[in-house]
């Protein structure tokens, strides 16, 4: 294979690859995979959510988390 063909095959890939992404991106299929993997995260524990005023999930950060299971543990040694 000469330095032409695989310049041609190469830049030839990249832009079959570039049409396709933006053909996929154009049909919403990003935003499918992206609730698929923020519910799926969620339903496994590993991150928290919740919901807006105006319906949408939200992340929760972690240091809010954090800090309510502190405040409960520290609340259930009290008493103890």
């Amino acid at each position: 294979m000469n330095e032409v063909l695989h310049t041609l095959l190469a830049v030839g890939s990249l832009m079959g690859a570039f049409y396709i992404g933006k053909h996929v991106g154009r049909i919403g299929v990003p935003d499918k995979i992206v609730s698929f993997v923020l519910e799926r995260l969620e339903a496994d524990g590993y991150i928290r959510t919740k919901i807006d005023k105006d319906g949408e999930k939200e992340l929760v950060p972690i240091s809010a988390e954090i800090a309510k299971a502190l405040r409960e543990a520290s609340k259930i040694s009290s008493k103890t």
